[in-house]
């Protein structure tokens, strides 16, 4: 398994790279840790020297880093590179075969401000491969399990396929859950049939299901999230239907973001 993880350097960057440092010891992956710089000056005679002294100064954090990561016996690497973060991120993640990216959020409040309009915002969109967001103080947990928000719309199987062969070596239990927002007869069926299904498939994982009851699916989401404290949570991204359910709605807009939970994104 190979691990991406963008960095600026910052408190925020930092803890996603402890997210990843777990991850790559339970999955025995390798981590390469990416800065992409677009420098921006006055004068274009200033271009080589603000650029050479940008690459100095990154170069002599993520040797640091590398020797860190090194020294806990993680296999380390790192790549500094020019241009917008979100371009670089997905494009060298996709040309050299990542398997996860692991990326910081930050922002107190408000997944609107935590995600949308940031880098990691703009990662998740654009990507090709699946992206941890790490909120700002969330802090790895053993205690974890793993929450997967089920649409019920046009679920397919790769999406259950890529969760648990990226998540089970983890070692965690995984709780699917679905907000029904009305009677819907033909979800009920759907939702007791991927039970079925997935407790089948994967019978060496510990496995639950659960529907709740909301008047929104934001608010069944901060219920439960209210509810659950130490947890991963996953959501399929399916094209545009997962910003649609998750933020096409204004109740949800106004809903303030656990900024404690990690967000798994499976494409």
């Amino acid at each position: 398994m190979k691990i991406l993880v963008p960095t600026d350097f910052s408190d925020n960057a930092n803890n996603a790279l402890e997210f990843a440092k777990k991850i790559a010891h339970k999955e025995k992956a390798s981590i390469t840790l990416f800065y992409a710089f677009y420098a921006v000056y006055d004068f274009a005679a200033q271009a080589t020297e603000i650029i050479g002294q940008i690459e100095q100064e990154a170069k002599k954090e993520l040797k640091k880093a590398t020797e860190a990561g090194k020294a806990e016996g993680l296999e380390f690497n790192y790549k500094l590179v020019q241009g917008s973060v979100s371009t670089s991120v997905t494009s060298f993640a996709y040309r050299e075969d990542y398997d996860l990216i692991v990326m910081g959020t930050q922002g107190a409040s408000g997944i609107k401000k935590t995600l949308i309009g940031s880098n990691t915002g703009h990662v998740i969109k654009e990507s090709m491969v699946p992206v941890l967001a790490v909120p700002q103080h969330a802090k790895w947990d053993n205690n974890y399990k793993i929450s997967v928000a089920l649409e019920l719309e046009k679920e397919e199987e790769k999406y259950f396929k890529n969760l648990f062969k990226m998540t089970a070596p983890l070692g965690l239990p995984y709780e699917f859950f679905h907000v029904k927002t009305k009677e819907n007869f033909e979800k009920e069926i759907e939702f007791k049939g991927l039970e079925g299904y997935i407790k089948e498939k994967y019978p060496q994982s510990e496995i639950s299901f659960l529907m709740l009851n909301a008047k929104t699916a934001g608010e069944g989401m901060n219920a439960y999230l209210d509810k659950n404290k130490n947890t991963m949570l996953v959501m399929f991204y399916k094209n545009k239907t997962f910003f649609e359910y998750l933020f096409n709605r204004s109740e949800t807009l106004e809903m303030a973001y656990h900024t404690h939970v990690p967000l798994l994104v499976i494409k």
